[in-house]
C-alpha cells in the first residue's frame, strides 16, 4: 500500500556537521499524506551501524486523530480516564467543533468497534523509505514495526473479514495460538514488534517477538470481551471511559515468538502471567508482550498483574524473559522488573498504574570503564544489558498524572529515573529506544511546560537524547537551534524521537516526529506548522558535549511560568490540536 505522491517532501534531513547543521530537503521527494490524514509518524528505522549512510525509515499516517502512541494490543497506551479540563476532554472525544469528527477519539473508537462486522475503515497507510513497500496486499491497515539493513521487515495488519490483527514477517503471516478446537477464535490475534538473529551456543536463529492470543479473557471463558471491543455499537456519550476500551483487545494475550524459518508455529515465553496467574482470575483481561529482543536472546516487555477485581483491574508490569538452551532447544523464564513499581513506596499499587520495558541493548555496560562492550556468547543472566522502559502514575504528582522513563541494569539491578522531578515534581518523560552505545531517545515536557495536567491542559512535548554513560542530556531542538548559522532561520521542532542508530564511523542518526513552521515567527507562536518526519545526525564528539542550555527563540513575553488549571479551553485548543498532527496543504 503506497501513499499518494506529491511534490513536497515529507522527510527533512537535519545533518549535524562539526560546526553547523545543514538543512536540506530529501531528494528525490518522497510520499507524504493526502489532505485530511493524520501524520506522518515514524514506526520503524534501520538501526544498524550502516543506517547513517542511507537511513531506511518506515512512516505511516492515520485515518483518525488518535495519539500515535495508541496500540490496541497494549492497554497501557490508552486505558486511562481523561485527566484534563472537561472542555479539553470533550474536545479529545468529539473533535474540533464544526469539523468532520475524525480528529476525535469517538470516531477512532467507533471504527474499532466495526472491525469484525465488515464495516472497518482502513486505519493506517505506510511507506518504507529506501525499500519496496509492498508487503501483504490483502491488508486493510498496515504498520511496519521493525526493519533491518537488508530490507527485511515485520509489522501488523488488520482487515475486516478474517482477523482483527495479524503480525507478519516479510510475506509470511504469523499465526496466533489456535486455542479453540472448533475454529471459533475469530481469527485469533497476533502482534510483532522486533526481530533479530539470536546467536547462542547450540542455537543460531532469527526470532520475531511480540504477542499472541491464547484464550478468551474472564472467568467465563467466552468471546464477550471480544465483541465488546471489536463488534458492538458505540455510545457517543460514553467518553469518560473512552467507551469501555478496557475490554480490548478482546483476548488474553501472551508474550510470544516465532522463528523466521518456522513462522507457522508460535511459541509463548510463558504459560502464565505475573504471580503465576492463569488468565481466568477475576474480571481482568490478561495481556503480555515482548517489545524487544537482543542478540543474546534476552527479551523485554510487560505482563499483566491483577490488581483490582473488576473489568479494568489489570495492570502492566515490566518483564524480562531470560533464555536457556538445552539440546538445541530454546526456552524462557519470565521475571518482573519490580523496581519501577516498588520504588514508589509500600503503597505502590495505588501510586503506579503501569510499568513496561521497551528496549534492551545487545552490548553490556562496564561500570568500571563506563563503556559498552560486546556481550559474551552465552545465556549468562548476570551480564550488564541495559533495559529502558516507562512507568505511568495512578496517583497525582503535583496536580498531574504523568509518565516517567527509567533505565535498568540487568546485572546489578540498578534503576535510574533520569528526569524524575526535573524540572518539577510531576514532570513527564517517555522513552522509545536505546542503542548499543547507551544513547537513549524519547520525548519529555518541553521547556517551560510545567502547568498542571489534572483538570488542566496537555503539555507540549519535545524530543530528547540521553547518554547513559555520562548521564548528560539535551533537547534535540536545542542542538538544532544552537547549530544554525547567523542567517539561518529556525523553522523545525523535534517533538518525539522514535529511534537512534548504532555507531557508524563515529556518528549516529536519530529519527523523530516533528513540525515544520516555515519561519521563526510561526515557530515562536506555534502556528502554521506542517507535520514532518525529521532526522538528525550527531557525531560522537558532539554527544560528549551535550548541553542543557536553551538555544531556541521564544516569544518576547514568554517567561515559562504558566498556570494550566484556570485557562479557558479556547487557549488550550491549539495545544490539543498539535497532538493530532493533521496534514493540510
Amino acid at each position: 500500500m503506497h501513499l499518494k505522491k506529491t511534490k513536497l517532501a515529507g522527510i527533512i534531513s537535519l545533518l549535524l556537521c562539526s560546526n553547523a547543521i545543514a538543512v536540506t530537503i530529501s531528494a528525490p521527494s518522497i510520499s507524504i499524506p493526502t489532505d485530511g490524514r493524520f501524520g506522518p509518524f515514524v514506526s520503524a528505522m534501520d538501526t544498524s551501524s550502516a543506517a547513517t549512510a542511507t537511513t531506511s525509515t518506515a512512516i505511516y499516517t492515520n485515518t483518525y486523530g488518535q495519539p500515535f502512541t495508541f496500540d490496541i494490543a497494549a492497554p497501557w497506551t490508552y486505558n486511562e480516564y481523561c485527566q484534563y479540563n472537561d472542555d479539553v476532554c470533550k474536545l479529545l472525544w468529539e473533535g474540533k467543533e464544526g469539523g468532520d469528527g475524525k480528529d476525535g477519539l469517538y470516531a477512532w473508537r467507533s471504527n474499532i468497534l466495526n472491525t469484525y462486522n465488515a464495516n472497518y475503515i482502513p486505519e493506517t497507510e505506510y511507506e518504507i523509505l529506501g525499500f519496496d513497500s509492498n508487503v501483504i496486499t490483502v491488508a486493510e491497515s498496515t504498520k511496519v514495526t521493525a526493519i533491518n539493513s537488508t530490507g527485511e521487515k515485520i509489522g501488523n495488519i488488520t482487515n475486516n473479514t478474517d482477523f482483527t490483527r495479524r503480525g507478519f514477517y516479510e510475506d509470511k503471516s504469523l499465526q496466533a495460538v489456535d486455542f479453540t478446537s472448533d475454529g471459533t477464535n475469530n481469527g485469533g490475534f497476533s502482534s510483532v514488534y522486533d526481530f533479530t538473529k539470536v546467536s547462542l551456543p547450540g542455537y543460531d536463529k532469527t526470532l520475531i517477538v511480540g504477542q499472541s492470543s491464547v484464550n478468551w479473557p474472564n472467568a467465563n471463558g467466552s468471546s464477550g470481551r471480544f465483541n465488546a471491543c471489536f463488534n458492538a455499537g458505540p455510545d457517543y456519550n460514553d467518553r469518560n471511559d473512552y467507551d469501555d476500551l478496557y475490554y480490548c483487545p478482546g483476548f488474553n494475550l501472551q508474550a510470544s515468538y516465532w522463528v523466521s524459518d518456522d513462522t507457522d508455529n508460535v511459541k509463548t515465553f510463558s504459560s502464565t502471567w505475573i504471580n503465576g496467574l492463569s488468565g481466568h482470575e477475576d474480571d481482568a483481561t490478561y495481556i503480555a508482550n515482548a517489545y524487544a529482543i537482543n542478540t543474546s536472546g534476552f527479551a523485554v516487555g510487560f505482563s499483566t498483574q491483577n490488581i483490582y477485581s473488576n473489568d479494568s483491574g489489570g495492570r502492566a508490569r515490566a518483564t524480562i524473559f531470560k533464555p536457556t538452551v538445552a539440546a538445541g532447544a530454546l526456552s524462557y523464564a519470565m521475571s518482573e522488573i519490580t523496581q519501577p513499581k516498588t520504588d514508589a513506596g509500600s503503597d505502590y499499587n495505588d501510586v503506579i498504574r503501569d510499568t513496561v520495558a521497551i528496549d534492551i541493548t545487545d552490548n553490556i555496560y562496564n561500570t568500571t570503564t563506563k563503556v559498552f562492550d560486546p556481550a559474551t556468547v552465552s545465556t549468562n543472566a548476570s551480564q550488564g544489558f541495559i533495559v529502558v522502559g516507562n512507568r505511568t502514575f495512578e496517583a497525582v504528582q503535583n496536580r498531574s498524572r504523568v509518565t516517567e522513563f527509567y533505565t535498568y541494569d540487568v546485572a546489578s539491578g540498578t534503576v535510574r529515573y533520569p528526569f524524575k522531578a526535573n524540572p518539577i515534581k510531576g514532570a513527564t518523560s517517555q522513552v522509545s529506544k536505546i542503542n548499543n552505545d547507551g544513547l537513549i531517545v524519547g520525548w519529555r515536557d518541553a521547556r517551560g511546560e510545567t502547568s498542571p495536567r489534572e483538570d488542566g491542559s496537555a503539555r507540549f512535548q519535545s524530543a530528547f537524547i540521553y547518554d547513559y554513560k555520562t548521564q548528560k542530556t539535551a533537547y534535540l531542538d536545542d542542538l538544532y537551534c544552537g547549530s544554525l548559522g547567523t542567517n539561518e532561520e529556525v523553522r523545525y521542532r523535534f517533538a518525539n524521537a522514535i529511534s537512534i542508530s548504532d555507531n557508524n564511523s563515529g556518528s549516529y542518526t536519530i529519527v523523530a516526529n516533528g513540525f515544520d513552521y516555515k519561519n521563526v515567527e510561526n515557530y515562536k507562536n506555534r502556528v502554521g506548522s506542517t507535520p514532518v518526519v525529521l532526522t538528525m545526525t550527531l557525531t560522537a564528539d558532539e554527544i560528549k558535549d551535550l548541553s542543557t542550555v536553551s538555544q531556541c527563540p521564544i516569544k518576547a513575553d514568554e517567561d515559562y511560568e504558566r498556570s494550566g488549571a484556570g485557562m479557558g479551553w479556547f487557549i488550550l485548543l491549539p495545544t490539543m490540536m498539535l497532538l493530532f498532527r493533521r496534514f493540510k496543504r
